[in-house]
């Protein structure tokens, strides 16, 4: 991926979210859980992830990650570097 980074890929797509919610970017931090936290529930971080993988043309086998692995900002941006992303 040329341009924007992995991680501004996420969090773009992340504020895009944060804003139909009425919060702001600096309302989540990248080690926020974004489930814990009630940000994000287990359809609307699959939605996520289906959008991160689109974007970034790589996709994540989430049966070989943990859960702290997909749920934060800074975990997601490590998982799809491992997978591949550039």
């Amino acid at each position: 991926m040329s341009g924007p980074t992995i991680h501004q890929c996420i969090r773009r797509l992340l504020d895009e979210r944060l804003a139909a919610m009425g919060l702001a970017p600096g309302d989540v931090g990248d080690s926020m859980s974004l489930t814990q936290s009630g940000v994000l529930d287990s359809f609307a971080l699959m939605e996520l992830l289906a959008r991160i993988e689109g974007e970034l043309g790589v996709q994540l086998d989430l049966d070989a990650l943990s859960v702290e692995e997909f749920t934060t900002v800074r975990g997601l941006a490590r998982a799809f570097e491992k997978a591949g992303a550039s």
